[in-house]
C-alpha cells in the first residue's frame, strides 16, 4: 500500500489571521461581476467560458497586498471572485436553450424573466449543495487534488515569497 502523505497546511490552524473581511469581499463581489461579465459575453460569443479563478487570484492578490492584508484575504477574495463565472456559465447555457426550444416565446416579458431569475436561484442552491457532498473529494483528499483550486493556492503562496512580480503589471518600463 502507497504510503499516505501527511498534509501540512501552509498557515497553521493556530494563527489567528484575517480572512472575511470587508475589503476582501468587496473587491471580490466586484471581481464577481467584471469576470461574470466578460464571461458572459464570451460565452455568448465563442460558445465556452474560461476559468475566471486565475485572474481573480492574481487580481485579488495584487490588490489586497497593496492594502497590506493577509493571504486568507487574497484567498476569500479569489473565492468570491470566481463565482461569477459560474453563474454566468449557468445562465448563458441555460436561458438560450430554452429560447431556441420555444419554451419561451416572446423571451423579453416580465414572467419570463422571473422564471428566469427563479430558475438561477434553485440552479445557484443545487450547486452549492453538490459542492457540499463533493467537498471532501474534490478539495480535502490528498491522494486526489483539486487541481483549480492547487493551481490558485500555488499563485497564493508565490506572490508571499518577497517578490515584487506584480510590479510588472502596473508599472511600466
Amino acid at each position: 500500500m502507497a504510503e499516505q502523505k501527511k498534509f501540512v497546511p501552509f498557515v497553521s490552524p493556530e494563527t489567528n489571521m484575517a480572512e472575511f473581511t470587508i475589503r476582501a469581499l468587496l473587491i471580490g463581489l466586484v471581481l464577481a461581476v467584471v469576470l461574470g461579465a466578460a464571461n458572459a459575453y464570451l460565452g455568448l460569443k465563442a460558445g465556452m467560458t474560461i476559468a475566471a479563478t486565475y485572474p481573480a487570484a492574481v487580481i485579488g492578490m495584487a490588490l489586497i497586498k497593496l492594502m497590506k492584508g493577509t493571504i486568507l484575504e487574497e484567498n476569500f477574495t479569489r473565492t468570491v471572485g470566481s463565482i461569477g463565472e459560474s453563474i454566468a456559465a449557468g445562465a448563458i447555457f441555460t436561458l438560450p436553450a430554452f429560447f431556441i426550444a420555444g419554451i419561451w416565446n416572446p423571451f423579453f416579458t416580465p414572467g419570463n424573466y422571473m422564471i428566469s431569475a427563479a430558475i438561477m436561484v434553485a440552479g445557484g442552491i443545487l450547486g452549492i449543495m453538490f459542492v457540499a457532498l463533493l467537498r471532501r473529494v474534490m478539495v480535502e483528499d490528498v491522494e486526489l487534488p483539486f487541481p483549480e483550486s492547487v493551481a490558485a493556492a500555488e499563485i497564493h503562496k508565490a506572490g508571499r515569497h518577497g517578490g515584487c512580480g506584480c510590479k510588472i503589471f502596473f508599472c511600466p518600463i
